[in-house]
């Protein structure tokens, strides 16, 4: 199948972008509907669960990992202290919900600006030193932070051991959402072949409740990866990249390493923040132990197999952390492999063993092995700066002569196609 070429910018490009998210989009709204309540598919014998729980916690660490995105995939440090975030929101939601009544969408004026002040306060140890010392001072951080929480000065506050429970404040859809959500699964239940696979009636005001608070972390995830973006392709983010690409050539050509570090640093621990809040807002409690340093570890692993500076790579990333250990405990039987070895921690295991086969296989993730596969049959051609139609483009669309489609496939591996960090790091077209 020969590859179609689509210049930047033009309608065609337009309807392939905004297609391609269409159909996205159209995909999360099936899935929604489909295993709203205890939903699992089935393959060799063993079940599943994608429920809208564990999807819902996807959501969640895809913005926990986007932040990671920022500092370690945008700017090239190494900060391994994710979870101290994570559960700083956690807990600042959580105190305002159960002690002060406050709705949980309203405390993200509080955790988002006080995680950002805490990670730009915090991240000050990065203008100093680097790499491996910089991985410790941040897994450091990680790991103090459930023994924070538990001491008895803070507990009033934290809930000690115990931990912080929102269980007595519910999200629940208000009646228009409810309505809309039946209408939506009706449609749905009305389609030939494939309607019994979204239920039957109306959904229970479980499921509504379930359906709304997904509706809300979409938007709100959806929200902080389109502020992302804009960072990354304003003057700050490509003072960021440049960092990462060359720290003293980005220094000689003016760029304020303290600054955008730092910033870099405020931007991650914001995310963190928000992560933690849908967090609490999904299992009702704050617990010390949901946000140790293996939290933090498993984020890294999310950030490295889904793609290091890609942000689709986050969204992969948060459903790789969330599924992979829960479907892998979830094997009873596999072909060729004794059924002994599937006991015990088996998703720990398979994590680390992606891990290393992706890092040797695919060291961009999976979102760049997925860019690999579809530069085959599509690639998106830049515009010049000018403006102007790119000569080789030109003849590989005309058809007439081949040079130009060796053109653009040679170059296709360094600059049309964006493939993670490996080729220099890019962010999502």
């Amino acid at each position: 199948m020969a590859t179609k070429y689509i210049l930047a910018g033009t309608s065609q490009h337009k309807i392939w972008k905004y297609g391609t998210w269409g159909l996205f989009i159209l995909l999360v709204i099936l899935v929604a509907f489909a295993y709203v309540d205890t939903g699992f598919i089935e393959i060799g014998g063993n079940k599943y669960n994608i429920s809208m729980i564990r999807l819902s916690k996807a959501v969640a660490f895809a913005v926990a990992i986007l932040g990671l995105q920022c500092v370690v995939g945008f700017t090239g440090q190494v900060a391994l202290g994710q979870s101290f975030f994570v559960g700083s929101g956690a807990y600042l939601t959580a105190w305002l919900v159960a002690d002060h009544q406050w709705p949980y969408l309203l405390t993200l004026v509080v955790v988002i600006p006080a995680c950002f002040l805490i990670g730009m306060i915090l991240g000050l140890p990065a203008l100093r030193i680097k790499g491996l010392y910089l991985a410790l001072v941040t897994l450091g951080m990680a790991a103090v932070f459930p023994s924070i929480v538990k001491l008895d000065s803070l507990s009033d506050k934290t809930g000690g051991s115990g931990g912080k429970s929102t269980a007595e404040s519910k999200l629940e859809a208000p009646d228009w959402a409810a309505s809309i959500f039946d209408g939506i699964a009706g449609a749905l239940q009305q389609i030939p072949f494939f309607g019994q696979y979204f239920g039957e009636g109306d959904l229970s005001s479980r499921e509504a409740d379930r359906m709304w608070k997904f509706l809300i972390f979409s938007i709100v995830a959806a929200i902080c990866f389109w502020l992302v973006n804009n960072l990354v392709k304003s003057r700050p983010g490509r003072a960021m990249r440049a960092i990462r690409d060359n720290e003293t050539g980005a220094a000689v050509s003016g760029v304020d390493l303290a600054m955008t570090k730092t910033l870099a640093f405020g931007v991650s621990s914001a995310l963190g923040g928000v992560a933690g809040t849908l967090y609490v807002m999904e299992v009702g409690i704050a617990s010390p132990d949901d946000f140790t340093q293996l939290l933090a570890i498993n984020l890294i692993v999310g950030l490295v197999v889904g793609g290091v500076g890609t942000l689709s790579g986050a969204v992969v990333g948060g459903l790789v952390v969330v599924l992979i250990p829960d479907w892998a405990a979830s094997t009873e039987s596999a072909a060729f492999v004794p059924q002994r070895w599937l006991q015990g921690p088996t998703g720990g295991f398979l994590l680390g063993l992606m891990l290393i086969i992706l890092t040797f296989v695919l060291p961009g993730g999976i979102v760049a092995g997925f860019r690999k596969l579809r530069a085959r049959f599509v690639q998106v051609v830049p515009r010049p700066p000018d403006g102007s139609v790119p000569a080789a483009f030109a003849a590989a669309t005309a058809g007439a002569t081949t040079a130009g489609e060796a053109m653009l496939s040679s170059e296709s591996d360094d600059e049309l196609v964006h493939s993670g960090p490996s080729d220099g790091g890019s962010t999502d077209e």
